[in-house]
């Protein structure tokens, strides 16, 4: 389809960043940039103030005190965490679809799920590491979002039932992009990390990517299993072949995994309020 095309050669057609992500953006590529400074930007707008406050006082964190202030948040969860926190759920805000092109109930609880195992996945890892993962797989099929936006109707022709199951190059062929280039397209314009970005990119091929290759192989297992497990609906049933290279590239036992699931649907039931902070 022409306009997809359009999207890849000039990347148009996409929502922009709000004003204070973009200053967030800015001041993030600074060296000295200071928790106050971080503060005082995003109390500049009283929706974003709200949203990590509701976030970081959400029992997803599991905090034992009530967190009342954007400086107290940006102390226990750090810079990184605060400003990728604040890309994912204003992205996920900026995207508007409409329900009857796809169950967004659903949508979300397996993007959510996603993001929760890839994080396990990577509890070997430090924090940062698991919350790339878990922002990851979050966004991992950002771009089935962005077919919707544009075309809801098309996007109900192309998936015309439940059942369909289509594959990468099939989508190719009718919208003349796929959701992982589509939605890598928007990552890097909303100037995401690297990794975050290849790991929507290659969600379905880790074995073709070799940087960040411990993200990627943890977003796409992630999504194998909650696919596996059927933890909500991504709008399509298609499934990427198993990558032996991104399971031994994780190094866990099947021990360590049967325990990482364990504790992934605990917390994904534990946390499923978090699916309405993260889409509002």
């Amino acid at each position: 389809m022409d306009k997809y095309k359009d999207i890849i050669n000039k990347q148009i057609n996409l929502p922009s960043p709000p004003v204070v992500i973009q200053k967030l953006q800015q001041c993030m590529t600074e060296s000295d940039v200071g928790s106050h400074e971080l503060a005082h930007i995003i109390e500049t707008d009283q929706s974003f103030t709200a949203r990590i406050l509701r976030l970081v006082n959400s029992p997803f964190y599991g905090f034992a005190g009530k967190i009342v202030s954007v400086d107290e948040a940006i102390a226990m969860l750090g810079l990184n965490t605060i400003h990728q926190l604040l890309l994912a759920t204003s992205l996920l805000n900026t995207i508007k679809v409409e329900n009857k092109a796809l169950d967004l109930n659903q949508f979300w609880l397996h993007s959510f799920g996603v993001g929760v195992v890839a994080k396990h996945l990577l509890s070997k890892r430090d924090k940062e590491m698991q919350n790339q993962g878990f922002l990851g797989g979050i966004l991992h099929d950002i771009g089935r979002l962005i077919f919707v936006r544009l075309d809801p109707a098309l996007f109900i022709k192309f998936y015309s039932a439940d059942t369909t199951v289509v594959d990468l190059q099939t989508e190719k062929e009718f919208f003349g992009i796929d959701h992982e280039k589509l939605g890598e397209i928007l990552a890097r314009k909303w100037n995401f990390p690297e990794g975050i970005s290849l790991a929507i990119a290659y969600h379905h091929s880790p074995q073709n990517i070799d940087k960040h290759k411990l993200l990627v192989s943890a977003v796409n297992i992630a999504n194998i299993l909650c696919h596996a497990l059927a933890i909500g609906y991504s709008g399509n049933y298609y499934v990427a072949d198993f990558s032996k290279e991104a399971w031994e590239t994780l190094g866990l036992s099947m021990t360590e995994l049967e325990t990482i699931l364990r504790r992934s649907l605990v917390e994904i039931e534990k946390s499923s309020n978090m699916l309405s902070e993260l889409s509002r």
